[in-house]
């Protein structure tokens, strides 16, 4: 095949691929379920993410490399099928041992998948010199991963109400087994790369990742929005909880977000390209502090509209700033540092959620949207800054 039709066969079935792969049912109701339907405590729930994090941020950047040598599509195949053996693995949890053995599998499909959906798009693009088209494409398939959650999460709610969140959970297990079809279906590009042994791949990932300072701040920069905008994963549940919303309403009252998250990654390469990177980044550090500072003190249901600024926060930012990772980043080692900013996120995500749980259940949930406002208030200045002035210095470099 030509690289023309490579590239396009391979962007047709990224879009299948995250579309199957982020639609679960389960998802929207998922908290609820271990603690009502399981009898399971949210701080030590949360408490195995610290674990979980730790074993991605372990084999993030193995698999980075891993899929670089053997191909994209070979990892990201296993990666989804793994998933639907965790997913099952989660229906049929009775104790936190069997909790665990599913966080270490999660953390396998995990790694799996950092890194390497994006970089076989983005090699496929490059072979046939169409990589200009990578942030639209990025976006469009962030569109459709918050489309399939969001359809999985109206759905679950409803599906929970009727047929229990036991078998809500189970049945979700089928979706991400059409990911690995589609996966397998790909076509790994043919670029010339240096091949170099395993660890060699690894060890040279995190120095370019470190030692390029476009990379570096924004990897740094893109790790600390993707905590702050990932902090609803584990708030959004609790919320509808303590406020005594139906299950049946679950996925009703988390759709908009979601709505709110794909129109946000529907024209996210527009935006940027017309304010400008660092105005939208700016924008975005800013609003997601006082969206939280405002779930701190607006004690209502109502307030759970907040959500849909770090939701649309991250359909912006998300693609954004993958792509500008990408236009510095040698095709032959994309995948790996894509892997290592996958990392950085992980090593600090799970200290985030274990402190999250233990503040949501023994003081409560407006004291943990005060904590993670105050945190990012302290975090996200200085990272956007420094970003800033690799970014505005990187740019005028490229004038001259």
């Amino acid at each position: 095949m030509s690289p023309e039709v490579v590239a396009r066969r391979n962007t047709r079935l990224y879009y299948a691929f995250v579309l199957f792969n982020d639609f679960g049912l389960w998802f929207g109701i998922w908290i609820k379920y271990l603690v009502v339907e399981r009898g399971l405590e949210l701080k030590y729930i949360l408490l195995m993410d610290l674990p979980f994090w730790f074993a991605v941020a372990a084999l993030e950047a193995p698999f980075g490399a891993l899929a670089d040598r053997v191909g994209h599509s070979r990892v990201l195949a296993l990666g989804a099928a793994v998933y639907a053996l965790t997913i099952l693995g989660f229906g049929l949890t009775t104790n936190y041992w069997m909790l665990f053995a599913d966080y270490m599998l999660w953390a396998v499909a995990q790694a799996c998948r950092s890194g390497a959906d994006q970089a076989i798009v983005f090699d496929s693009l490059k072979a046939a010199g169409r990589e200009d088209r990578f942030a639209r494409i990025a976006g469009r398939g962030f569109a459709l991963t918050m489309t399939g959650g969001l359809a999985g999460i109206v759905l679950g709610g409803f599906a929970a109400a009727t047929w229990g969140m036991t078998f809500t959970v189970q049945v979700s297990a089928v979706t991400p087994l059409v990911a690995m079809a589609a996966a397998l279906l790909m076509v790994d590009p043919r670029l010339t790369h240096a091949r170099r042994p395993y660890l060699e791949q690894v060890r040279s990932g995190f120095a370019y990742a470190w030692s390029h300072p476009p990379v570096r701040a924004t990897m740094l920069l893109l790790t600390g929005l993707l905590m702050v905008t990932f902090a609803p994963v584990v708030l959004v549940q609790p919320f509808l909880i303590v406020h005594e919303v139906p299950t049946g309403l679950f996925g009703v009252f988390q759709a908009p977000v979601r709505l709110v998250g794909l129109a946000a990654a529907l024209v996210a390469w527009r935006v940027t390209a017309r304010a400008g990177r660092d105005r939208v980044v700016g924008a975005a550090c800013l609003s997601v502090v006082a969206a939280f500072a405002g779930l701190a003190l607006w004690d209502s249901v109502a307030a759970f509209s907040l959500f849909a600024v770090p939701a649309a926060v991250q359909g912006l930012i998300r693609p954004t700033l993958d792509a500008y990772i990408n236009e510095h980043t040698p095709s032959d080692r994309r995948a790996t540092v894509l892997s290592v900013v996958s990392l950085a996120f992980s090593v600090q995500v799970g200290f985030l959620e274990a402190t999250l749980g233990f503040i949501t259940d023994d003081i409560g949930i407006r004291a943990a949207f005060a904590f993670t406002a105050a945190a990012f208030a302290v975090l996200l200045p200085p990272l956007y800054f420094a970003w800033r002035r690799v970014y505005r210095e990187t740019a005028a470099a490229g004038t001259r």
